[in-house]
């Protein structure tokens, strides 16, 4: 990742979500080998998503977002795929994420991947209501 896609991913994240953290270039490129990206045919970052592994078992996805010229074109659930597909190749079990309770667009396409909303717990910092979503992605035998 170069800093020019860092620079855009942090502008999109920024923007695009309703985040209590700000992100900057530096920010991104610190963690820059948990990022999933897809750029548009102009070279510029379409979709983006933050992958982390946060138990031996456990991948967390962060902050899904796709650029608003870019909506309903197939890249959200492209990159979910990609996620999906690193977790396995990581060993991974489950792949978790937390959803505002106002984002009906992301529990549509979550939904359609196949997570299911575990929990739910108000977060005092942004003053939402969120709800943890997981999918198992190595079934018990």
């Amino acid at each position: 990742m170069d800093e020019k896609h860092a620079k855009q991913i942090a502008e999109l994240l920024n923007k695009q979500n309703k985040l209590v953290v700000h992100y900057d270039a530096q920010k991104v490129l610190q963690s820059a080998e948990n990022y999933l990206y897809e750029l548009a045919e102009s070279g510029d970052v379409a979709a983006c998503l933050e992958l982390k592994r946060v138990q031996w078992y456990q991948f967390e996805v962060d902050h899904l977002t796709v650029h608003s010229d870019f909506l309903r074109r197939g890249y959200g659930q492209m990159l979910l795929d990609q996620a999906e597909q690193k977790a396995m190749a990581e060993n991974g079990r489950l792949l978790q994420c937390t959803i505002r309770h106002d984002n009906a667009a992301s529990e549509g396409l979550f939904t359609k991947c196949a997570f299911n909303r575990v929990a739910q717990f108000y977060y005092p910092l942004s003053g939402n209501n969120v709800g943890v979503w997981q999918k198992v992605i190595s079934p018990a035998r």
